[in-house]
């Protein structure tokens, strides 16, 4: 190929600058509308690329992008990161131990959403015309793996919309978080298998069991055993070098790429190998919210929106554009993945008011479809077409997903949030280091008031802050229960001298804590009264104001006269 010349790497600067560049700026007026950036990414692809730049200005184009073999190796190398680092960021999001607590409903939830889609899209795509398929005698084969990837759900999608909505941190987030988490595991499974058939060219029972036994073996040993000697590394940063510096981030990499070799090592994927180390590092007992946020933005500021340009770079996708397999593609994965999350809801026995909003939280695409697609075209596993149908259909089931959302929980709100709230609510004088001391000495307090046994009281409460950090940011924390033989919701608030230590994701202490209270038959009260109170807070004036007061009365009528203004909001002091 060549060596690098001082001309190679000039293009490969302007290459990396103007694509950066683009979709950085395209992605903060996406983000303003609240659509996630890798719609803009891949518009910055398009635009650049083939489909338009090089239809139009096609010298110009490709003075800057050209045809070179040692040009696009530079490139692509970036490009390889960004799905290398996405993949294992994917992983990181995930707190496997927690999850597992939650497995009851969580795998019910998550097997109907993996079978069903799987099922009803195999039936529908074996009968697709062989102009879509790059080898018809694999027929069943390339069937099975479009299924595969309808199965996928858009984790890191679900997590940002429902945090953008104040409902991250309720239990119905954290059991769509949950059975999304179970999803993302069992489909790359599945997925790294269908793959490594594809690329063998042919199903033989011999090599399908040994690519199934070291798949499963490699996931089973790297969560349990590699997974004590990867926290004792952390540990060791932790302790002795310092949680401040730079070498916890270095040695997540190192990670990685160690897990990504063994992968390939054995004949997996290495993206599978990624993957999982994002896992266990996410299991270490000193990763924070505040490293798992520092990961992400080093992988979403710079290296994912080039895997993501590059795309548009490689493929002409208007001239592949078929608006008919797109169509299917499309109605296809989001309806077989809103049935299958629907019929596990049930399945679950979630309540009914749920039913629709856990099952909108399955059907984004996003990434993960693109990548997978990625994977199979690059193999030559796939046609354009399909790829570019695949890519298409996951940016529409991401765009229609935040809106699709935000209009069902605005529905769920339509009736009146009533819960309990008075100026002897709002609580100053506890003295405390640290979160447990302050949950203890206020659960002491509320039991009394709500007569509600103080032992199951924080039973609820602790059980809930071990599955998730409540903690948002911004100095706020929502611990919050649901509590059988509870009449009405109810509202305490505890401001703190200093700061203290909740996992938060920006790092910060936490200094306004909001205990929200809900009864049990009434699972809506409490995501009703989060989403209200994650509203109410989005006001940075009004937030500085709560922080900087000193007075109950002053902290209770500004709360009181904020959650007014909420058109089906109502405080009792009674």
């Amino acid at each position: 190929m060549g060596t690098i010349s001082e001309h190679h790497l000039l293009i490969f600067l302007i290459q990396f600058a103007l694509l950066l560049g683009a979709c950085k700026v395209v992605g903060f007026f996406l983000e303003r509308i609240k659509q996630p950036t890798i719609t803009g990414d891949v518009l910055v692809g398009l635009i650049l690329g083939p489909a338009i730049f090089g239809r139009y200005a096609p010298q110009l184009q490709l003075s800057i992008f050209p045809d070179e073999p040692i040009q696009w190796a530079m490139l692509g190398t970036v490009a390889w990161f960004g799905n290398l680092f996405l993949l294992m960021e994917t992983g990181l999001e995930i707190n496997f131990s927690r999850v597992w607590k939650q497995r009851g409903s969580a795998i019910k939830l998550s097997l109907a959403d993996l079978a069903i889609p799987m099922l009803l899209s195999f039936i529908v795509l074996y009968f697709l015309p062989e102009r879509y398929l790059v080898d018809p005698s694999q027929r069943i084969i390339f069937s099975l793996f479009i299924a595969a990837i309808m199965t996928i759900s858009a984790l890191p999608v679900a997590i940002r919309s429902f945090k953008d909505l104040g409902v991250l941190k309720t239990d119905m987030g954290f059991l769509v978080v949950s059975a999304l988490t179970l999803n993302d595991i069992v489909g790359w499974v599945v997925f790294t298998v269908i793959l490594g058939i594809m690329a063998h060219g042919a199903v033989e029972i011999v090599f399908i069991l040994k690519l199934i036994f070291l798949t499963v073996a490699f996931t089973l040993i790297s969560l349990t055993l590699l997974k004590r000697f990867v926290d004792m590394g952390i540990t060791f940063i932790h302790n002795r070098i310092g949680k401040e510096t730079g070498y916890k981030t270095t040695f997540i990499v190192i990670v990685g790429m160690l897990f990504g070799a063994a992968t390939l090592k054995i004949g997996i994927h290495s993206l599978f190998g990624f993957f999982i180390a994002g896992i266990v590092v996410g299991e270490a007992r000193h990763i924070t919210e505040q490293d798992r946020h520092t990961i992400h933005r080093m992988v979403y500021s710079i290296f994912v929106p080039i895997f993501f340009a590059k795309i548009g770079l490689q493929v002409d996708i208007l001239a592949n554009l078929d608006w008919a397999l797109v169509t299917l593609i499309t109605v296809l994965g989001v309806s077989s993945r809103y049935i299958g999350a629907w019929v596990g809801a049930k399945w679950a026995k979630q309540k009914k008011a749920n039913l629709s909003t856990i099952a909108i939280a399955h059907t984004a695409g996003g990434e993960m479809h693109i990548v997978v697609a990625m994977l199979a075209y690059s193999g030559g596993l796939i046609t354009e077409t399909v790829f570019v149908s695949v890519v298409t259909a996951s940016i529409f089931s991401t765009i229609i997903f935040g809106p699709w959302l935000s209009y069902t929980l605005r529905k769920m709100r339509k009736d009146m949030v009533k819960f309990l709230f008075t100026k002897s609510d709002v609580v100053f004088d506890i003295k405390s280091r640290t979160k447990d001391e302050l949950l203890n000495q206020l659960i002491s307090r509320v039991a009394t008031r709500i007569n509600i046994p103080e032992t199951t009281l924080k039973k609820e409460i602790f059980a809930r802050e071990e599955q998730m950090s409540t903690a948002v940011g911004r100095g706020i924390a929502f611990p919050h229960a649901h509590l059988e033989g509870l009449k009405s919701s109810k509202l305490f608030v505890v401001k703190t001298a200093q700061d203290i230590y909740w996992d938060s994701p920006d790092g910060k202490g936490v200094k306004l804590i909001f205990l929200t209270l809900t009864p049990a038959d009434k699972p809506e009260s409490q995501l009703n009264l989060m989403q209200t109170l994650s509203t109410t807070l989005r006001n940075p004036q009004y937030l500085t104001k709560l922080m900087l007061s000193e007075d109950t009365a002053k902290i209770y009528n500004l709360l009181k006269s904020q959650i007014a203004e909420c058109d089906n909001c109502l405080v009792s002091e009674a």
